[in-house]
């Protein structure tokens, strides 16, 4: 049996994700995840590398958008009236997530008496760098 990591093998291990842009969506300090590679928990681009890795071994990569949280589709963004957010005693800023009968959204732009809202991902459309930890590995 390997010591490498394989499909089914439950991982733990910890990880720090930058966009592009070089804004952190997720850092070390943060507890190690231990996951079942091939459940669908984790993101392909993700998953993929870290098919071959052992305990103890980092690795730092770039995951595309593609094997990510997909590509930006422009039918999932809308524009809604600025005072729907005040009925609700809400203040619309970007970044804000919230959730709609349609499902969850975040705010992506607000303007004069308009916010624009996506049901996209946050991170979709955008290619993430990694560079990640493995803590533990347990055969499948």
């Amino acid at each position: 049996m390997s010591d490498t990591i394989e499909m089914g093998d439950t991982v733990t291990f910890n990880y720090e994700g930058k966009v592009e842009d070089g804004s952190t969506f997720h850092t070390f300090d943060e507890d190690p995840l231990a996951v079942e590679l091939g459940t669908g928990a984790l993101i392909k681009g993700l998953e993929e590398e870290l098919i071959g890795m052992a305990a103890g071994e980092e690795k730092t990569f770039q995951v595309t958008p593609e094997k990510a949280y997909g590509v930006e589709n422009p039918n999932l963004v809308q524009t809604v009236e600025k005072k729907l957010f005040a009925d609700a005693g809400m203040n619309p800023e970007p970044g804000l997530v919230f959730k709609t009968p349609n499902g969850n959204c975040h705010i992506t732009r607000v303007l004069d008496d308009k916010v624009e809202i996506s049901y996209n991902h946050p991170l979709a459309g955008r290619t993430l760098d990694y560079h990640v930890k493995v803590m533990n590995v347990a055969k499948k």
